[in-house]
């Protein structure tokens, strides 16, 4: 791990009491990697050597935490070995600049560190996009741990200034992950029944998951807030997007009179098409169609819809864009359990990408390019050079 390159090379130069109802301590971790890296030791030497104790103290409490509830503290879920350990790697270099920041050994990383940190990588040079989304995710478990252990209210986002890449110039997710990525958009914003058999401990974290979710006191959450905690939303925009290729844009530009349920159609006007000068006609599957429905009953009972046609908002009410799209996909991949390696540079076009990619090679050119939109053949015909599992069933069958 030390060996891998810093990015803060390139960079110019909460205490609480426990809230609560908190999952029961994590118990010790057996870590087969140094919970302080050689880079960090160093800079803490120069504080003392009772920082370097303290520091590995610190560490072991959050990997050990992160690894028993890092990924759904409500459900008692840690994260997978790999995240953990691209997350420790990350949160080093988040640690070492704090140091620096503050000139002083200090664990106390906030809010507005965070869109420090967050503002000195956009200006890093060389810096990817999905590089930063990584380092936003790190700091997001950090506070993670934070609100449940320490008692923090802590709800940052990191606010990476995103590019709208093409797909060309980011890895295309493989139709292997499609499901998965469904299947995590499903359980992003899902609550058992508040009715189901549990046991009190897990109603007592539910109860306090879904409460810090709806901003309600947990001494009033009852049945109608776990049902509330609930929602179409995100499946909704994910299985769209996985029958369409739904660009960012167009996640943004979406209404409600897109939606044809009765012929299980996204119908996209001449006017909101784009980089095309055509009304496009995009099939969607019936299970789309069905979750759509749901979504658009859903829709009709939130305040923030009256009066608008956007299709979605994001929780501020603002439309989606690349940097939202993006974002929500980054948590999505983060939360389930998808087969894609924790190098990858994955965004929202990297869908696109993918289900062109699948369209082109298994449907036909000419049928991918009216499905996604594109205003020549020519563009479509490049994803048929770019499918790998095409390519290996074709040389297990040429002899």
């Amino acid at each position: 791990m030390t060996n891998q390159p810093d990015p803060l090379d390139n960079l110019p130069a909460g205490n609480g009491a426990p809230r609560e109802g908190l999952p029961p301590a994590p118990e010790q971790v057996e870590f087969d990697f140094p919970l302080v890296s050689e880079r960090s030791r160093e800079d803490l030497e120069a504080y003392g050597l009772n920082m370097v104790e303290d520091y590995h103290d610190f560490k072991k409490e959050l990997l050990s935490w992160l690894a028993t509830y890092g990924k759904h503290p409500e459900k008692g879920q840690g994260l997978a070995e790999s995240t953990l350990q691209s997350t420790h790697y990350k949160l080093e270099i988040v640690f070492r600049w704090l140091w620096e920041d503050e000139d002083a050994y200090t664990t106390a990383f906030t809010p507005d560190h965070a869109d420090r940190f967050i503002r000195l990588l956009n200006r890093s040079d060389g810096m990817a996009d999905s590089s930063v989304l990584h380092y936003g995710k790190a700091v997001q478990r950090l506070f993670k741990y934070q609100n449940h252990i320490h008692g923090t209210d802590y709800d940052w986002e990191p606010k990476p200034e995103l590019s709208q890449a093409t797909g060309d110039e980011r890895d295309y997710l493989r139709r292997t992950a499609f499901k998965p990525l469904y299947q995590a958009a499903l359980e992003y914003n899902s609550v058992k029944s508040y009715h189901s058999d549990m046991s009190a401990e897990e109603r007592d974290r539910l109860k306090t998951h879904v409460s810090q979710r709806l901003g309600v006191p947990k001494s009033e959450v009852g049945p109608e807030h776990f049902e509330q905690a609930n929602s179409w939303k995100e499946p909704s925009m994910i299985a769209v997007t996985l029958d369409t290729g739904l660009r960012p844009i167009e996640v943004g530009r979406a209404t409600t009179d897109w939606v044809n349920l009765e012929n299980n159609e996204l119908n996209i006007p001449k006017d909101e098409s784009t980089k095309n000068e055509a009304h496009w006609n995009c099939s969607i599957k019936k299970r789309t169609s069905r979750v759509l429905e749901r979504w658009l009953e859903e829709r009709a009972t939130y305040d923030k819809y009256n009066g608008r046609d956007e299709l979605w908002l994001t929780k501020q009410g603002s439309k989606y864009s690349s940097k939202s799209c993006n974002y929500l996909l980054s948590r999505l991949v983060d939360e389930g359990d998808l087969p894609i390696p924790d190098h990858k540079e994955i965004t929202w076009y990297s869908i696109r990408h993918g289900v062109a990619t699948y369209w082109a090679n298994h449907i036909g050119p000419h049928h991918a390019k009216e499905q996604l939109r594109h205003k020549s053949v020519t563009t479509t015909m490049k994803y048929l050079h770019s499918d790998a599992e095409t390519r290996n069933d074709a040389a297990e069958q040429i002899w």
